[in-house]
């Protein structure tokens, strides 16, 4: 009977030990990943972080555009007719004088028939009047007429003599759209548009063809009215165009608009652009840069490496293993180099986070994987993308 009870106790105690020994393992367990996750620091790359250079900043205004042409015309009809012929294509060029489009004239010569004949026989009453009222006039001399009678020959000749106006004046007028039916190019360029093709009916003032010079462009580009006062007509001006990565392009300041437009409140002013190459086009964005400050050498970052916060400009410094939100007061920007002087908040020797992360926090553990982080450069623009830390990523 002893035995038994001894047996007993002991499974109780084995059984005891190994329930205390599960309860201990699951309380332990979330404990040491937490230990775990705040001992793994985030690791940034070398290239992500940059420090503080002197180096010269260029200030200039970077304003954006469009490139449109100073000389273009749209080629309308001057007559209601069939077109017969299109003798031009977009993208062709043409000289001015060049024949563009010819109409159908059978009806108009077939007018300035009538016409003609028109005028032939005012011609002939005209010259019979005239020779009635100068008999009229040596009789009513003789007085073998009254007066009255050679006042009649005379207003008889007067409205002959209208007669034959009025018909010259619809022989001309047939004459001009015979004319018009041989649509010439005004001016030298290239065709933009042709909006008529051979066979179509046309009616009057329909376009019938573009045509762009190509040889003289402008950017016409909007400024905000506080930096209009920088800008002067002939200052020059430094263009770069979308889709031309490789290339500038030097232009004047023309002209400026007297007034701000309409809900942007944006001044337009106009750049004038040499294309003798012809490698530009009329319609492609640009962004005009105008030089308005002198250069001297200031302590800048990329614009990668700043942040805002509510109006407050800051950056993330790496120091003592861990990140520190950091306020700083900015100064000039060099847009084209995309860097920004930094007045107050950092020092020479401060690392600075240059990429955008998302999930970072002030305290977070950090350190640099690779080589010590050189002068401050410009950041290649990218999405923000979140911090990994090895073994755990870091959540804010």
């Amino acid at each position: 009977m002893n035995r038994r009870k001894i047996i007993g106790l002991g499974v109780a105690l084995v059984a005891l030990l190994a329930v205390g020994g599960a309860i201990a393992l699951r309380g332990g367990k979330p404990q040491e990943a937490a230990k775990k996750n705040e001992a793994a620091p985030l690791e940034f790359a070398a290239a992500d972080v940059v420090s503080v250079s002197i180096r010269p900043l260029v200030v200039e205004l970077a304003m954006p555009g469009s490139v449109q042409a100073m000389s273009q015309a749209t080629v309308r009809s001057k007559l209601s007719a069939e077109v017969r012929a299109v003798h031009v294509r977009e993208g062709q060029r043409v000289s001015a004088g060049q024949v563009l489009v010819e109409f159908d004239t059978a009806a108009l010569k077939v007018q300035l028939a009538e016409r003609s004949a028109t005028l032939e026989s005012a011609k002939a009453n005209l010259a019979q009047n005239e020779r009635t009222r100068q008999v009229n006039a040596q009789l009513v001399k003789q007085n073998f007429i009254s007066q009255n009678a050679f006042d009649t020959a005379d207003a008889a000749y007067r409205a002959q003599a209208a007669a034959v106006e009025a018909a010259q004046a619809q022989l001309a007028q047939t004459q001009l759209l015979l004319n018009d039916a041989v649509v010439r190019a005004p001016i030298s360029g290239h065709v933009s548009r042709r909006h008529v093709q051979p066979g179509e009916k046309v009616g009057f003032d329909a376009p019938l063809v573009g045509i762009v010079d190509l040889s003289k462009l402008e950017v016409q580009a909007q400024a905000a009215v506080s930096d209009v006062a920088q800008i002067a007509p002939g200052a020059r001006a430094m263009v770069a165009i979308e889709g031309i990565a490789d290339r500038q392009f030097e232009g004047r300041v023309e002209r400026i608009n007297p007034s701000a437009e309409p809900g942007t409140r944006s001044i337009n002013f106009f750049v004038s652009l040499p294309n003798d190459d012809t490698v530009l086009r009329v319609g492609m964005f640009a962004k005009v840069y105008l030089h308005v400050g002198g250069e001297r050498p200031v302590p800048a970052l990329p614009a990668a490496a700043l942040r805002n916060d509510n109006g407050q400009d800051f950056v993330w410094v790496l120091a003592s293993g861990t990140l520190r939100k950091q306020p700083v007061t900015l100064g000039r920007r060099d847009e084209r180099a995309q860097m920004v002087e930094v007045k107050t908040g950092l020092s020479a020797d401060d690392r600075v986070i240059a990429t955008k992360f998302d999930n970072l926090r002030d305290g977070l553990a950090a350190k640099v994987i690779g080589s010590a982080p050189g002068e401050a450069r410009m950041a290649e623009t990218e999405p923000a993308r979140p911090a990994v830390a090895k073994p755990a990523a870091a959540v804010n």
